[in-house]
């Protein structure tokens, strides 16, 4: 049975890949994928040397911020957009897959029509440390930053689905009345490369943008799923009431593989989440090197967040 969620994950995918006015090359990641260890190898490495630079880079005049954050996601705030692209996602293949769970009883029935009504809701939270360097010094405006994050995020769509069919050798009609449940579930911990202008830096309090994006690790796709139910009642001229159910639960990492194997499949399929940041804020100074911080922007979604930040 062609899958509901390997379909909507190839869109899925698709949209990330192409995203935005050009074409992402990404490397095949079937053919080479780097270890994890090799990877948190070249972190560490990485900030090791960063660090061991500090002292140089504080004498020519600049200085380093570390700070922690939390935020509160969702994606409720595209209303209707996110409907539709929930409906655009999803609609064909789960009227293939009811299609086909009828059929398994009924094979001559055929779908005519199908509609579906859906609504949504989706929350999540994001933990996050970083640390930032000021070339500027403290009457600097650009930053350079990374971080560490570690997010959990939910979609769940649900919909009342109406098919009608039709008995392809009697003419004999049949409706299917039912509902369905969905769960997008991502959990990842990610590494963000982020660029920030303080705005008016030297002000008691001053607004900030920030720029950034980043990848997760590759476990991301193992412990985040996508998952559907659905359950209603089907009846028909020659067929008594019955009730026709279904479900399916799979990793990303599986989604991902299922769709590396079609031979519709024309480009390459990361193995990470890929992530991408632009939010507006203020930075409100307690101490000389103490700050608090509010902000909000795009995260894979819409974010609110707030933390503190310590100069050095």
């Amino acid at each position: 049975m062609h899958s509901v969620l390997t379909s909507s994950a190839h869109r899925v995918y698709d949209l990330v890949i192409r995203f935005r006015s050009g074409e992402i090359k990404v490397v095949d990641a079937v053919r080479k994928e780097p270890k994890m260890g090799t990877r948190l190898s070249i972190l560490v490495l990485s900030v090791s040397l960063f660090l061991a630079g500090a002292p140089v880079l504080m004498a020519q005049g600049g200085h380093f911020e570390f700070g922690g954050h939390y935020g509160r996601w969702t994606l409720d705030v595209l209303g209707n957009k996110a409907v539709e692209l929930i409906n655009d996602a999803t609609g064909d293949q789960l009227q293939n897959a009811i299609e086909e769970e009828i059929q398994s009883l009924y094979p001559n029935l055929y779908s005519m029509q199908f509609a579906q009504t859906i609504d949504f809701s989706s929350s999540g939270d994001d933990f996050g440390v970083s640390f930032r360097w000021y070339p500027g010094g403290r009457k600097g405006s650009f930053s350079l930053g990374l971080s560490v994050e570690k997010s959990s995020f939910k979609v769940l769509p649900t919909s009342e689905v109406h098919m009608d069919l039709e008995d392809w050798s009697t003419s004999d009609t049949a409706t299917f009345d039912g509902d369905v449940d969905g769960q997008a579930l991502i959990k990842a911990t990610s590494f963000l490369l982020t660029f920030r202008w303080d705005i008016f830096p030297t002000k008691f309090i001053h607004p900030y943008i920030t720029f950034g994006g980043g990848i997760s690790t590759a476990k991301a796709l193992d412990d985040s799923t996508l998952a559907y139910s659905f359950s209603g009642q089907l009846v028909g001229d020659s067929i008594p009431a019955q009730t026709i159910e279904g479900s399916e639960t799979k990793t990303l990492r599986e989604l991902r593989d299922e769709a590396l194997e079609e031979e519709e499949t024309d480009f390459p399929i990361p193995n990470f989440i890929p992530f991408l940041q632009l939010n507006l804020g203020l930075k409100a100074r307690l101490t000389k090197s103490l700050s608090v911080l509010v902000d909000a922007g795009v995260y894979d979604g819409f974010m609110v967040s707030a933390g503190i930040a310590l100069r050095i």
